[in-house]
Formats: structure tokens, sequence, C-alpha cells
């Protein structure tokens, strides 16, 4: 009884626990950019950006997203793309992640390591 009480159970919650949470960072001429912290066991933090064009034209962006700690930048990130009207750049499926080599697993997750749009150009342009 427990059984197929549980196998139900786990399919129902089991999507919902793969989906986490992206934080947003807002969002700069119709790209909404987020992000969230992957901490696999045996292996460094990763940073994932999630990225979405809400407009109805293909958008060419470059991207510099600083992280800091304790109050000074210690590593940058750059992201260079174009993005469909409409469309989701996620994490490692689309390539848009980052594993810091200056901070460690333990400072990030201590909350002391802060995410900044460093800077950002965005220009109406159609996607190859």
């Amino acid at each position: 009884m427990r059984t197929s009480i549980a196998l139900p159970l786990f399919l129902l919650l089991a999507p919902s626990a793969a989906a986490q949470k992206f934080t947003s960072k807002g969002q700069v001429e119709g790209i909404a950019i987020g992000y969230r912290w992957s901490h696999s066991v045996g292996r460094p933090s990763e940073l994932l950006l999630r990225l979405e064009n809400t407009t109805t034209d293909d958008r060419q962006l470059s991207l510099e997203l600083a992280l800091s700690h304790q109050g000074f930048t210690v590593e940058t990130m750059h992201a260079d793309t174009c993005m469909k009207a409409g469309s989701k750049l996620v994490g490692k499926l689309n390539g848009f992640w980052f594993r810091p080599t200056e901070l460690t697993t333990e400072q990030i997750k201590s909350g002391a390591v802060d995410l900044e749009l460093a800077r950002a150009v965005v220009m109406v342009r159609p996607c190859p």
C-alpha cells in the first residue's frame, strides 16, 4: 500500500523539485536576467544564468556580470549572444553558466557573494 501511494506522490513532486527557482536581476531593454547557484556534491559551485527576450524583436546582447565578496569584485563573467523574439536561454543547456575560481562553495553558500550586472549592451538586431 505504501509503495502504491509513494510512487504517484514522487512522480507528482519530482518535476517541481528539479525546477529550482532563479533569482531575478531585473530587465535590461527587454531582456529578463535571472540566476541561481548549483552546489553539486564533490564539485565546485556553478552560477547558472537564465535570459529571456520578452520583446517581439530579436536582440543582440553583450553582458558582463561581476561577482563580489565583501564588497570587492573578485571575478567577472561575459555573455554575448543573439536572442530571437520570445526565446529563453537557460544555464548549462545553452552554455550560460560560470564556475568561479576565486570563490569557494562555503563563501557562496554563506550569502557573502553578490552578483551585479556590471555592463549591458542590448541592440535590436535580427539573429542569423
